[in-house]
């Protein structure tokens, strides 16, 4: 037993749906840690069994009011310090393959008789197979979030607190713009990130901000929609469970990815991922209606709250 009266086997970094082990005559419950806001589609809801580890960790249960939520306590817990510095790691590379991708299919679109279409595929493709793989390594620890999107939109939803939230979005940041670096450097000045970087640039003059931010608020929905019904929700736990959802959000992303990327002259598709575009175009020191990176998910996050808020996950 640990200092919270909890099996000493509690604090192991595991997904969070309980699941039962047999050592040796006894069989126990092993309830993990990270948050309801899990992508792998096996959190667990352990509710009253364990009063004191839900007062250090109030997401760790689908049912935690407002004012849990901004326990400011939280910010000097240890463990989610290091699941929030994951969270950066994660982003970090995430921001690295699916960067390295798009830079090198920018300057062969007029290799392709399709022109930005084909390219437009295989960057889907990339995006689609490194997100998945990236929950997979980081759900069980973190929640897999690796996205400010899927935070914010956690967060609206009251399935992460506010101090993970404030974390989490801080590291994933500073991931993203590591990675964005690194990426200036090893790849020098001239094959560097363009002037043109794709799910991020926004050419205002043939783009207007309100075409941009329907576009962002419109696809992050789409995405956010696809994380609560396969990853998220606990209604779809026996349909999809832990290895089924991390491959169908990494395939709405990959579709979301396509749909927008060849959609209008000037727009190189949707970001979905803030973190991603900052780390990018600062980098590049461009910064180009980068705001809408953040409105749109803000936004579509609070829409996607509103309607888990009218058909709740008990329903």
């Amino acid at each position: 037993m640990d200092k919270d009266g909890l099996p000493s086997h509690i604090g192991l970094p595991h997904n969070i749906y309980s699941s039962s082990s047999t050592l040796w005559h006894r069989s126990e419950q092993a309830i993990p840690h990270p948050t309801i806001g899990h992508l792998r589609g096996d959190r667990a809801l352990p509710a009253s069994n364990y009063p004191d580890r839900l007062r250090e960790t109030p997401d760790a249960t689908s049912f935690f009011t407002w004012r849990e939520s901004f326990d400011l306590r939280g910010f000097v817990d240890g463990k989610l310090w290091r699941q929030a510095i994951l969270e950066g790691w994660g982003t970090s590379l995430l921001v690295w393959l699916t960067g390295l991708a798009a830079y090198s299919l920018v300057p062969r679109v007029s290799d392709f008789a399709s022109g930005a279409l084909f390219p437009a595929l295989l960057g889907s493709f990339v995006n689609a197979i490194s997100l998945s793989l990236l929950i997979f390594c980081t759900g069980p620890i973190s929640g897999g979030h690796i996205n400010p999107l899927i935070t914010i939109a956690t967060f609206f939803g009251q399935l992460t607190t506010f101090p993970r939230t404030v974390l989490y979005l801080f590291f994933q940041t500073a991931g993203a713009t590591t990675a964005g670096f690194l990426m200036r450097i090893s790849l020098g000045k001239s094959d560097g990130p363009e002037a043109v970087i794709l799910g991020c640039s926004i050419d205002a003059s043939v783009v207007t901000v309100g075409e941009a931010v329907i576009f962002e608020t419109m696809t992050c929905l789409s995405l956010i929609f696809v994380a609560y019904g396969v990853g998220l929700d606990p209604r779809q736990k026996a349909i999809y469970g832990p290895t089924l959802g991390p491959l169908l959000i990494g395939l709405a992303l990959g579709l979301c990815t396509f749909v927008t990327a060849a959609l209008k002259p000037g727009y190189t598709g949707a970001s979905m991922n803030p973190a991603r575009c900052f780390g990018l175009m600062a980098a590049e020191g461009r910064w180009d209606l980068h705001w809408v990176h953040w409105v749109g998910p803000i936004v579509a996050g609070a829409l996607n709250a509103v309607l888990y808020w009218v058909i709740p996950f008990s329903q």
